[in-house]
């Protein structure tokens, strides 16, 4: 499973912070390990120290926050699994509303991992429904319009999907991911991106694949194949990465 990047991990973990002024909290140094390994995208060894500390404060003022922060931490570390069980156990914190949105959303983005696509996007829709006041604080509309189109498209709600996928604004954070995906209409793979057409070209030509040029940038990307199945596409991903480590599935 590939990895997402940093900045769509964090999201709004600053806004979060937990208090350290007179915490009498028991081992408070594997919090701070926790969230210098995160940072540094050590997101295994980041959530171990999450759950220690949870295990040492069970009852700690701010249990949900972390325990939110240890479900980031896990799946970053590619376990879906372990990731929702925190998600899970964070909501029976009875968060307040801006963590208890962002707790929903990073759930439904496991679930789309497990390829549990009917509860994810039961979970979008929620998260999308949420007052802007509410959910605003700790998720932003591009990282929602753009995580929410990709589990439309493996749902096979193709319309829908880019619908999402066109609201994603290009000059954002989402935006160059949300290019590569738009115009769509069947799963394919990406092979690699070069700013060289000329480059893209022949690489396309190694693979028998399609050069599609990203609109707004000066990137072209090389992809192979069609399927109507993201599971067909992801067989593809796999053998291709043999020789192109990089290779993912779009959308």
């Amino acid at each position: 499973m590939r990895r997402i990047g940093l900045a769509a991990l964090l999201g709004a973990a600053a806004s979060g912070c937990v208090a350290t002024t007179g915490d009498p909290a028991r081992n408070r140094h594997y919090l701070e390990q926790a969230d210098k390994l995160f940072l540094l995208e050590q997101y295994s060894q980041a959530a171990g120290y999450y759950d220690e500390f949870l295990r040492d404060n069970p009852d700690h003022v701010e249990r949900a926050e972390v325990r939110t922060r240890a479900g980031r931490a896990h799946f970053g570390a590619g376990r879906p699994d372990l990731a929702i069980a925190a998600f899970d156990r964070a909501m029976t914190e009875n968060p307040a509303a801006p963590l208890r949105w962002e707790i929903q959303f990073r759930r439904a983005v496991a679930l789309r991992a497990q390829g549990d696509f009917a509860r994810a996007l039961e979970g979008f829709r929620a998260v999308a429904a949420a007052p802007l006041s509410e959910r605003g604080q700790r998720v932003q509309n591009d990282e929602l319009h753009y995580e929410y189109a990709i589990t439309l498209c493996r749902a096979g709600e193709w319309s829908a999907g880019q619908a999402e996928l066109a609201k994603v604004s290009p000059t954002g954070p989402k935006g160059r991911e949300a290019q590569k995906r738009l115009g769509l209409s069947a799963f394919t793979v990406q092979v690699a991106s070069f700013e060289d057409p000329t480059r893209a070209q022949a690489e396309a030509a190694k693979v028998k694949g399609l050069v599609r040029p990203i609109p707004n940038e000066k990137l072209f990307v090389v992809t192979s194949g069609a399927f109507p199945r993201y599971e067909e596409a992801v067989r593809e991903a796999e053998r291709l990465r043999r020789t192109y480590p990089e290779a993912f599935v779009l959308p």
